[in-house]
């Protein structure tokens, strides 16, 4: 089939289609797509980049009308003729929406979705497809136990951790899963970043700075980029470096910072009066633009190609991102006597404060090396993707307030925490750590087009080791315990904290606990799809992916303050609770499939089907399994999860640059995973037994009636939901450690978390020619997300109801101003400065020391308005 035909004069008249194509010009002509993309395309099974940018784009005269090539089927193919939902976005688009990560991203593409809590939390935060997600929102900041459920990738290369999205040539969104060519974790769709590579054909270089300002925010945020593509060795070897700095300032002034908990967990508060070592009040600080953010990232790629055959690129890509704080506010807390320090009144909150006891720095390292190199052996090309990966993280976390909340009845614990009377100066921050390392290996074989069959090959490696490490102390604590001389023995259960019972029991630097953590796993699967033309305008393809992988868990946990064997016997590493780090395994072995009909009934306007599979791997979970926080053995391990995919849809791009695609869908989602903070504080992945998602999307673009305007939509309906009611035992959490039947629960009809059942964007962008050599786009979209469901099963942690956010909506502007190699641009992102509740507290209204205190009402939500210029040269 030729894919580089003109567009037929008559084309929604071809008398042997008349009455579809009148139908589809009908309904579909005025509504307006989701994306305005360049043509060129980045694989290493293509031919490499033009090294074209947003800045070239922009250049074109009528954008919309050009025809927009994607690589998700591992070959060049228009965007309309790929038969299932993919949706492009180019880097102009990434500019004028505001998009610099993937959860900026996520909130103006409809259907993808994401928890933004911000960059801290990213390493427990996968982007989510269609509503194929059982995980709750980040009550704590570790990483995710659970494999993703989408599929990220820089290139060809799998990625996890984060990094903006700088220097890109576009964003393909995959919907649905993808099981066959993009593996394991792709049960919901995969999300592919193509960069731009070396080009070899021309010298190209820019710079680019701005500054902006964030409503709230004392200080200016500013970005510096830049970008140099040198081509040498006649044309055969090209050397291309972007980088990009960028710091945000805080929006959020933090009070009631202790002093000295800055210096990490261990570091006891400073006394307000040394001489009064019991009643001393805690020096209280305040810590103006908080939750201030710098990120540095870059990618650099050396590209040999000797010949039209072969392709070789070597690339490596660097991100830190590091700050303080997050988009948490308190704005509940009237203020008043602090519930440990009679002698102290604190502040009450606000819109943009937060009171925190402990400073909460942050930060993240990325990195990603890949090796791609294609052969073309005349019949096919023969690729290769090698990549070592590597992302590392580590957060402190105020848990002062909930813990003291924490127990059944509400506050049990907090005696073993903060002594009798509690301590003064209580204070309890965790530290979270985590690093994951990947090695992987495809090789693929992709045929030439132009035969009645087409295929796809190939075979895929990949070892992978995850550590997560989880600290918790109490700084000052125990020592303010025995510096009152009334405690002599640690508490039973039996006296609980009466004297002399009442010695708090801690590890060195006052640990109260630690989870060591460690994951291995191995993936080795054959893929293949094979596309069969068998009429002049229809094709068929048939996919299938076998796994065999395994998977180990090992954990060892210490838990100080409580003797899991209830015994009161100290263990040979000196500690009361200590679970060995005992090595528990899986395994699995799966085949998938797929089978993909589509039909060209007029030129590029396509109506396809399509049923795929996605999968993901099983594990198991490092839980106690004696001892007050022991859980039930149905928590040891959770089983791998399964989608099947029924989709429908209609594609297609006419000659007046109206581009549309319409499709529905239907997931079934057997044996769901849902990684959650259990009733007792214990972290594990579970299954629930049946779910689906449903809905349909709606995209669309296209030129207006007037000259330069062009305007897009986008729409997606997806009602995620449990189809079957569970009920599962647990650990209550309380003194006793009971394990109650039918303690964790789901309901049929219960919505999937994370996922907003109604998501629209709108945008409208106008390109006009000022002057002569000078030329004027503006553009203007708007985002609406419908609540968002935060969990599908209860009680959680502490026995939450499932909660939701609040509904989302946003403006945003864009000007820029181009002459020459220059470009200036004035923006706005959330212009009306729309306040929205992204997650309500995990502990609403908690009670400490028996009394309710609106101190743990933390709430999470979105960046208000900023403004900011941008101003850049391109030679």
């Amino acid at each position: 089939m030729d894919k580089q035909r003109h567009f037929e004069s008559a084309h929604c008249t071809r008398s042997k289609h008349n009455v579809v194509a009148v139908a589809v010009c009908a309904a579909l002509y005025g509504l307006t797509p989701r994306v305005q993309a360049d043509t060129s395309a980045n694989s290493s099974d293509a031919r490499p980049s033009t090294g074209m940018t947003g800045a070239d784009a922009s250049d074109k005269t009528n954008a919309v009308l050009q025809e927009i090539t994607v690589t998700a089927t591992r070959r060049n193919e228009t965007r309309e003729s790929v038969p299932y939902a993919v949706d492009v976005i180019t880097p102009s688009l990434l500019e004028a929406e505001g998009v610099k990560d993937v959860a900026s991203l996520a909130q103006t593409v409809p259907g993808l979705s994401i928890y933004d809590y911000g960059a801290r939390f990213s390493g427990s935060t996968p982007p989510i497809i269609r509503g194929i997600n059982g995980s709750p929102s980040p009550f704590r900041a570790f990483r995710s136990f659970e494999q993703a459920p989408v599929g990220t990738y820089i290139g060809n290369s799998p990625i996890e951790g984060y990094f903006e999205l700088d220097d890109l040539n576009r964003v393909e969104v995959l919907k649905g899963p993808q099981g066959t060519l993009y593996g394991a974790g792709a049960i919901g769709g995969a999300l592919r970043m193509i960069p731009n590579s070396a080009n070899p054909d021309k010298f190209e270089a820019a710079i680019d700075m701005g500054a902006s300002k964030i409503t709230n925010a004392d200080g200016t945020g500013g970005e510096i980029k830049g970008l140099i593509n040198i081509p040498f060795g006649d044309g055969t070897w090209a050397f291309r470096a972007a980088g990009k700095y960028d710091y945000t300032p805080g929006w959020i002034d933090a009070y009631g910072l202790y002093s000295g908990t800055n210096q990490g967990i261990s570091h006891a508060p400073t006394l307000a009066n040394p001489s009064e070592p019991l009643t001393s009040s805690p020096i209280y600080n305040s810590y103006d633009n908080w939750d201030w953010q710098k990120t540095f990232s870059g990618r650099t790629s050396l590209v040999w190609k000797p010949g039209t055959e072969f392709n070789a690129e070597l690339a490596f890509l660097y991100a830190n991102a590091k700050g303080d704080g997050g988009p948490t506010v308190n704005p509940d807390y009237p203020g008043g006597t602090s519930p440990w320090d009679p002698n102290s009144t604190l502040p009450g909150g606000g819109p943009y404060k937060e009171l925190a006891f402990v400073d909460e720095p942050w930060n993240r390292t990325t990195k990603l090396t890949s090796l791609d190199m294609s052969y073309d052996v005349g019949f096919a090309t023969v690729s290769s993707t090698s990549s070592y990966q590597t992302t590392a993280g580590s957060l402190i976390q105020d848990e002062t307030a909930d813990y003291s909340a924490f127990g059944t009845p509400p506050g049990a614990f907090l005696p073993y925490y903060a002594g009798v009377p509690s301590n003064p100066r209580f204070v309890y921050p965790f530290l979270y750590t985590d690093h994951a390392e990947s090695f992987s290996q495809e090789l693929r074989i992709v045929s030439t087009e132009g035969h009645a069959i087409d295929y796809v090959a190939g075979v895929f490696f990949q070892h992978q080791i995850r550590e997560g490490d989880w600290y918790s102390a109490i700084p000052g604590s125990p020592e303010y315990v025995q510096a009152q001389g009334k405690c002599t023995a640690y508490p039973t259960y039996a006296t609980f904290y009466t004297p002399p019972n009442c010695l708090v029991a801690v590890g060195q630097g006052d640990l109260t606990f630690e989870q060591l953590d460690e994951q291995a796993f191995e993936d080795r699967s054959v893929f293949g799809e094979l596309k069969w033309h068998f009429m002049p305008h229809g094709q068929i393809t048939f996919g299938g992916r076998y796994y065999n992988q395994s998977f180990t868990d090992t954990q060892l946990y210490n838990d100080y303050t409580f003797d899991p064997y209830q015994n009161g016997l100290v263990y040979p590493n000196g500690t009361f609770g200590y679970v060995a780090p005992t090595p528990h395994s899986s395994a699995a072995h799966k085949f998938l499939g797929k089978v993909n009909p589509s039909y060209e009934w007029a030129d590029h306007q396509y109506v396809y089907a399509e049923w795929s599979q996605g999968f993901r791997r099983g594990g198991a979970n490092s839980v106690p399994r004696v001892g007050p926080f022991r859980e039930a053995p149905v928590m040891y391990y959770y089983q791998p999860d399964t989608t099947n995919n029924y989709e429908m849809g209609l594609k297609g791009r006419l000659q007046n640059g109206l581009s549309y695609a319409a499709d529905v869908f239907y997931v079934d989602w057997d044996k769901p995973q849902i990684f959650d903070t259990l009733p007792s504080g214990n972290l594990a992945v579970f299954n629930a037994p049946k779910a689906r998602s449903t809905g349909f999307e709606l995209e669309a673009m296209g030129p207006l009636f007037v000259p330069g305007v062009s305007y897009s939509v986008g729409y997606s309906y997806t009602d995620a939901q449990l189809t079957q009611s569970f009920a599962l035992p647990a650990n209550n959490g309380s003194s006793s450690g009971t394990i109650v039947p039918g303690l964790i629960t789901g309901t049929s009809g219960a919505q999937m978390p994370g996922s907003p059942k109604s998501t629209l964007t709108l945008a409208l962008v106008w390109d006009y020619k000022l002057l002569p050599g000078y030329a004027l786009t503006s553009a203007v979209n708007g985002v609406y997300h419908s609540r968002t469901a935060l969990q599908a099963t209860q009680p959680g942690f502490q026995g939450t109801p499932i909660q939701y956010s609040s509904d989302y909506k946003t403006v945003n502007l864009n000007v820029a101003l181009k002459h020459s190699g220059w470009q200036g641009s004035l923006y706005s992102t959330n212009v009306f400065n729309t306040r929205s509740i992204l997650a309500p507290p995990s502990i609403p209204n908690g009670i400490i020391n028996g009394e309710v205190n609106k101190l743990t009402n933390d709430y999470v939500v979105n960046q208000p308005r900023t403004i900011g210029l941008r101003i850049g040269y391109r030679f």
